[in-house]
């Protein structure tokens, strides 16, 4: 299972990487997020029925036809048309959802903005967390946008993950280091 995970995420990369590539050299990056967007919710609302057309077992002429249908449904681009049909030939439909997210991350490491998540056991004001921001932009030298995620588990403290980052600075993980000594 882990090496079809990992073979999922290679082949995301790869298409992801292609799709941003051809966005800005289109200068059509800003575009592209907003159908990616559209097309994520769609995947996200309808998990079942995308697993239906995405299968392998679907023949590919049927795939094809419902991309069509659906491109132009959702009034997208002709280069989001044409990479979703390629992805059709290619039969990579059952990874678009990990293409997308790619992109995603490519546009946002472009637009020098780094997405993370902090864990807390209670909820910081709206004013704590952009006051960490701010602190974690002047010293990364990047814009931060922060997830908050409550952890009742944990004692008191943070955790905090950025991009490959994690900085843990919870009573748990002090208490730990106490008892390995």
């Amino acid at each position: 299972m882990a090496n079809l995970e990992i073979k999922g995420y290679e082949i995301a990369k790869r298409y992801g990487g292609v799709l941003f590539d051809l966005a800005q050299e289109n200068k059509k990056t800003k575009e592209l997020l907003k159908e990616v967007a559209i097309l994520q919710q769609c995947v996200a609302q309808e998990p079942r029925s995308w697993a239906r057309v995405a299968s392998p077992v679907l023949p590919p002429q049927t795939q094809r036809k419902i991309i069509e249908k659906l491109t132009k449904t959702l009034k997208l681009s002709s280069l989001m048309t044409h990479f979703m049909l390629v992805l059709c030939k290619n039969r990579r439909l059952q990874n678009l959802k990990l293409i997308l997210d790619d992109f995603v991350i490519r546009s946002q490491v472009a637009e020098g903005l780094v997405k993370g998540v902090i864990e807390t056991s209670l909820e910081l004001t709206k004013i704590q967390q952009q006051d960490l921001e701010k602190n974690l932009e002047e010293h990364l030298g990047k814009k931060i946008s922060l997830t908050q995620v409550i952890k009742e588990d944990l004692i008191a403290g943070v955790v905090l993950h950025l991009g490959s980052l994690m900085i843990d600075a919870s009573i748990g993980m002090r208490l730990n280091k106490l008892r390995l000594k």
